[in-house]
Formats: structure tokens, sequence, C-alpha cells
């Protein structure tokens, strides 16, 4: 009676056992063999993105950084989807591949944008030293000589727009700074060049100027008197005497004295040799004392006709004349009509000095142009 008792019992006990062992052996097979989600791998993922973006990948490698946040978010979708699976058929593998390629794109997006941000550092660096070149070139230019007006009115939406590059570059924002760059380069680079072919052209008379100051030099030797040169570029009236230089008198000119006069009204100082036809003083002339000269000589009337012929100046333009040197200078700046004023107790002097028949040279430059600009370093 107590051994069926005792058997009916042990048999009770495996009927509940064996399932709750199995059930204990099926639970520590799934936790054994099931995979743990990779969050640190996504979280590395995803900090390997905040850090590229620190490095502005951003800014300049944008599409290697929206590949890794693609694959970031590929990852992070597998995870959520195998979470609401059953523990024992979860699968992270995918997840896992997508986050290692985040993490890899992330960081070669962050040290490629690095590199990327150092080069246009040092080209935008070297771009906008060389425009301030150019710039300062034409500025110094302009303000040297009467250039085309164009040049200067052309320049400052341009000097602007540098200055705004630059203050781009100096607050770190090299994308702004590029593009103002690329927007302003061609243009001053065109101004330059412009400005070049001015000067030159107009320096290519250089020799011609100085033959005439040795001319005058030498005259006044010959005939132990008076000569005069005015150089327009350095705004001197220089005086010879028995071929050594005895005064020298500032002077203003032309409002538009670069080159030589083409016809009345131009406001340009004519060039050449000519000789002091008539003094005047008091009421003949309306700025204290002036001396005329021959304008037009016949070398002027030739070129006159010439440009006349061929169309280069209207068929209606007059040559003009009365070109002096008189008094009434000392304004600081060129006003006349393409007459020379000197100050007037300076044209006191130089009217005593000087008689009619005295020759004068007018010349655009005793400087040669490279002593005046440094062509080689803009070009």
């Amino acid at each position: 009676m107590g051994f069926s008792r005792l058997f009916k019992k042990g048999r009770y006990l495996f009927y509940i056992g064996v399932p709750i062992f199995m059930a204990v052996l099926i639970l520590g097979a799934v936790t054994l063999f099931s995979q743990k989600p990779p969050t640190e791998k996504i979280e590395a993922a995803r900090k390997a993105i905040a850090d590229a973006i620190k490095d502005e990948a951003d800014i300049y490698t944008p599409d290697q950084l929206a590949i890794a946040q693609k694959k970031w978010q590929e990852a992070m979708d597998e995870w959520k989807l195998n979470n609401e699976k059953s523990a024992i058929v979860r699968n992270y593998s995918k997840a896992i591949v997508f986050a290692d390629l985040a993490i890899k794109t992330a960081k070669s997006a962050g040290e490629e944008a690095k590199k990327v941000k150092e080069k246009l550092l040092k080209e935008l660096g070297v771009n906008i030293a060389a425009l301030k070149v150019s710039v300062s070139y034409i500025e110094q230019a302009t303000s040297k000589l009467p250039l085309n007006h164009n040049i200067r009115k052309k320049l400052t939406p341009y000097l602007m727009k540098l200055n705004e590059v630059e203050s781009a570059f100096n607050r770190n924002d090299l994308l702004s700074a590029k593009k103002g760059v690329e927007k302003i380069k061609t243009n001053i680079e065109v101004l330059k060049k412009q400005t070049t072919e001015l000067l030159k052209e107009y320096f290519s008379s250089y020799s011609k100027w100085v033959k005439l100051d040795q001319d005058m030099k030498q005259w006044s030797k010959n005939n132990n008197s008076i000569s005069l040169v005015v150089d327009k570029f350095s705004k001197r009236c220089i005086v010879y005497k028995s071929g050594k230089k005895l005064r020298e008198f500032e002077v203003e000119l032309g409002l538009n004295w670069l080159g030589d006069k083409l016809q009345r009204g131009d406001k340009a100082t004519p060039e050449g040799r000519y000789s002091i036809t008539a003094k005047k003083s008091g009421s003949k002339t309306i700025y204290h004392k002036a001396l005329l000269i021959n304008f037009p000589n016949e070398e002027d009337k030739i070129r006159f006709n010439k440009m006349k012929a061929r169309g280069s100046i209207s068929r209606n333009a007059h040559i003009g004349g009365m070109i002096e040197i008189h008094g009434g200078g000392g304004r600081g700046i060129d006003w006349t009509e393409g007459c020379v004023a000197l100050e007037n107790r300076d044209m006191d002097n130089l009217y005593a000095l000087c008689s009619v028949g005295t020759p004068v040279a007018i010349v655009g430059s005793l400087t040669p142009l490279e002593k005046i600009f440094n062509l080689e370093e803009v070009e």
C-alpha cells in the first residue's frame, strides 16, 4: 500500500518535472543561441556621424555623409524590425553590416572633409591675395593717371564684393568666399588687362619723350638760353638754362591729360614740341599771367586730319587751340581745359624767365613705366 502510493507520487512528479525541465532547457538554448541587439554598434555609428559633422563633412563632403546617414538609418530600421520578432528568430546581421558601413563612411567623410577644407583654405588665401594685388594695381594706376573713367567705375562694385569675400574667408565661411571669388575673379582680371593695355599704349611714346627732353636741354646749352619741359606725369615744369636744370615748378593739367590732345573739348593737355608765341598779363588774361604756345603745330594738324579721314574722330570735330601756360593754379587737382597751370607766384618767376620764341616740350613722362608700376607683379 505504501509502495503503491510512493509509485503514484513519483509518476506524478515525473509528468510535472519533465515539461518544466524541457521548458528550462529550451529557454536556455534560446538564450544561448539568440543574437544580442547591436546597440553599441549602432550607437558607435551615430557618434561617428556626429564627429564627421563636427569636422564639417556636411559642408565639404555632403555626399559621403549622406551615405553614412542612410546606412545608419538602415541599421536602425533592421534593429527595430528584428526587435519585434520572436527572440529565437531574430537576426541582426544586416543591422550590424549597415552600422559598420555607416561608421566606415562617416570616418572617411570626416577625414576627407578636413583635407578638402585645408586645400580650399590655401587656394582661397592665394586667390584673395592675388585679387588684392590686382585691385591695388588698378587703384594705383587710376589714382595716378586719368585712365578710362569706366575702369574706376566698374572696379567699385568688385572692390566691395572682394571685401565681402575676405570677410567670409576670415569667419571661416569658405564656400561663400569661394563663390564670391568665382564671381569677381574674371571681371577683375579683365579690368587689370585693360589698365595694363592703356598704360603700355600710353608709355609706348616714352623714347620720344626722353628725346624731346634731351633736345630741350641741348637747345638751351647751344643757345645759352632758357627752354621748358612740362612732364605731365610728375606734374613738373622743368626750366633749363645753358644745358642745366635751373628751376622746377609744380603744375596742374587738363582734366583728361593722359594721352595727346586730339580735338577741342577733350580736356587733354597736348604733347609735342612747341614755342611761346605771346606773353599775356593784366587784362589780356584771366589767369594772372599767361604764356601762349603754338598749338596746334604742323604735326598736330597732320595727325588730326588723318584721324578725321579714317573716322577716329567726328567729321565735325575741331582741332582747338589757345593752349597756355598760365597762373591760377595751386588747386591740388587737374582742372584745366588742356592748359598748364601754375600758382601765381611761380607764374611770376616763370614769366620773367621766358620770352617769345622760348621752346617748350610737353611730354607724358620722363619716368619709365616699370619704375612707376611693377607690371611683372600683376601679370
